[in-house]
């Protein structure tokens, strides 16, 4: 009797275990067809928990393959998120100004306010909406964007990763609006920057001296 009860409880859960002490200990128990049939049940709870712990892996599988699925899907989000057109904040052309004057009003300070870009690093900026033609885009991920006049002045555009924007808009003419000023960029990212853009090694490497630029932050892009 007692091995009937050592082998029932690695077939069985605790409840049909004691179950099964219960019975034993009745007399009862010299019935051998009661016997067999208390086997028998003990076999049907075993059967019934083995295929619970089935149902629970295939559960936990599938949920692991829907977050491998999901970290795989996050890898893309880099793709560029808008209607075409409009890219980030929607936006539209009215009261955008060219190039060359945004850079005058940047240049001189016009309604300039103190913008914070992170870690203390204060500049003063003008905000605006300004137009130009694009030049250079971030092959890498569509996350800035250089626009230039005919003469060869040009404005940084960094979306801050908030947006991104297709990486074949080189040669069209957009609107973008957010806050413009002049900073000096660190050899390291303007090496990054080269970078993305495809850069040779040899061209990155002949990099080596930092460069005071227009910059802007944009928090939406029109595509004219």
């Amino acid at each position: 009797m007692v091995s009937i009860i050592i082998k029932s409880f690695f077939m069985c859960n605790c409840g049909a275990l004691l179950f099964l002490i219960y019975i034993c200990t009745t007399k009862k128990t010299k019935n051998m067809s009661k016997l067999m049939y208390l086997l028998a049940l003990v076999y049907f709870i075993s059967s019934c928990t083995s295929s619970s712990n089935e149902v629970q892996d295939q559960e936990g599988q599938a949920q692991h393959d829907h977050d491998h699925d999901h970290d795989h899907d996050h890898d893309h989000d880099h793709e560029s998120t808008g209607d075409g057109v409009h890219f980030g904040a929607s936006i539209d052309a009215e009261k955008a100004v060219q190039l060359a004057d945004a850079l005058n009003r940047i240049e001189n300070g016009e309604d300039a306010y103190d913008l914070d870009l992170g870690e203390g690093n204060m500049v003063q900026a003008v905000a605006m909406k300004v137009e130009g033609q694009v030049s250079e885009v971030c092959q890498k991920a569509g996350c800035w964007l250089r626009i230039q006049t005919e003469d060869g002045q040009s404005l940084f555009i960094t979306t801050n990763h908030e947006f991104f924007v297709p990486v074949d808009i080189s040669g069209k003419t957009v609107v973008v609006e957010g806050a413009g000023y002049k900073a000096v960029t660190p050899v390291e990212e303007l090496k990054h920057y080269a970078e993305d853009e495809g850069a040779t090694a040899a061209e990155i490497a002949a990099i080596t001296a930092p460069e005071e630029e227009f910059r802007f932050e944009a928090k939406g892009l029109l595509i004219k």
